[in-house]
């Protein structure tokens, strides 16, 4: 073989050894990515940062883009976005981050860090925001309802968080709650809280309650109001006193709305307020109230009918009570042994008044 073809074959040779080793060489300074972008879960209101590690990065640039938003972030150390909470910043090193300031509930979603290499090289990371609840009160009952007693009534509550709050039910009493007339329970869970037929005893403040596991939990105050024309019960209809006594004369009514209640005399002639001869005590007590009259040092013309009387925009009840005259009673029987001294002190009397006459006799009979 001729020596300049044998010349020719290891030229050739030796350009292909040095172009692979070349290409195994730009092969490892090639940018890869060193560690994965991480899940993170933060707060609402809270700062991140979510690292992107490259190495070999080169002249290479790193860019951050928010999939969900359909957004590029930043490329490098600039930031594209108009978002004055977003900032980038570099260790110097390998580790590119994207800052995030006062996270908003819009920021979650997938963040992808990309490198423009031929082809491009990217990783992801998914960004979980977890909110409080909080109610929305535009989609949710007022917080004062009234509804007429027997009718259905149904009271919203609705919460808005991530997760997605749980809406619970309480009676702020702590009493049960009445979905029916059958079934009682001591809390209720739904964004709907139905109560069919309500009665009075339904009427007072309930709670909703709504939590997702991110503190805190907050709540609604609903006060529902149960509207009924007056009832009203007097327990004693005869009272019987004696001249110159005080007496209290009573009455017990149920109303809502809240009654206008007085007391009257002999057939309404006389309405009767407090002063010197009458003192009018009300205690009220949600829909039921307590009325008590007190007439003191009674005279015969304070002897007769009384009456009782409420009225809301319902209706309206009245009771009547009769006042009588009555002896008073007699003063209290002397003890038993003041009995046994009266009654020795008389036998003596009689004892002595025997002696005189027998003495007197014993001087005027004539004896011969």
């Amino acid at each position: 073989m001729p020596y300049h073809r044998i010349a020719c074959i290891a030229f050739v040779a030796a350009t292909v050894a040095i172009v692979s080793q070349m290409s195994s060489v730009l092969s490892v300074l090639e940018p890869k990515f060193a560690e994965p972008i991480p899940n993170v879960t933060i707060p609402v209101g809270r700062d991140v940062s979510l690292p992107c590690v490259v190495s070999n990065l080169g002249n290479y640039k790193v860019a951050w883009i928010h999939i969900d938003r359909k957004m590029i972030l930043a490329v490098h150390k600039h930031v594209i976005a108009r978002i004055p909470r977003f900032s980038m910043s570099h260790d110097g090193q390998k580790t590119w981050l994207l800052n995030i300031n006062g996270v908003r509930a819009s920021d979650k979603g997938i963040y992808m860090c990309q490198v423009n290499t031929d082809p491009m090289i990217s990783q992801v990371g998914y960004l979980q925001v977890v909110v409080p609840p909080n109610i929305v009160d535009d989609e949710s009952s007022t917080s004062s309802v009234a509804v007429r007693e027997g009718l259905n009534i149904s009271l919203t509550c609705k919460a808005k968080g991530n997760p997605e709050p749980r809406i619970v039910w309480k009676r702020e009493n702590g009493f049960n709650i009445t979905v029916d007339r059958r079934k009682k329970v001591e809390k209720q869970h739904g964004n709907v809280l139905n109560l069919t037929k309500v009665s009075r005893a339904d009427m007072g403040s309930y709670l909703c309650i709504a939590s997702n596991g991110i503190p805190p939990s907050v709540s609604k105050r609903i006060v529902l109001d149960i509207e009924f024309s007056p009832t009203l019960v007097v327990p004693n209809q005869l009272v019987g006193a004696p001249l110159g006594t005080d007496v209290t004369i009573d009455c017990q009514t149920e109303a809502y709305p809240r009654p206008i209640s007085f007391w009257s005399f002999q057939e309404f002639r006389n309405m009767i307020f407090s002063g010197p001869k009458y003192h009018i005590v009300t205690d009220e007590n949600g829909y039921k109230t307590h009325m008590k009259l007190t007439i003191r040092s009674l005279s015969p013309e304070d002897y007769g009918s009384y009456r009782c009387v409420t009225k809301n925009s319902l209706g309206e009840a009245e009771g009547s009570m009769r006042i009588y005259e009555i002896p008073r009673p007699f003063q209290n029987p002397k003890s038993t042994s003041g009995l046994l001294n009266e009654a020795a002190h008389i036998d003596l009397n009689k004892k002595h008044l025997f002696l005189l006459l027998f003495a007197y006799i014993l001087t005027s009979w004539p004896f011969t």
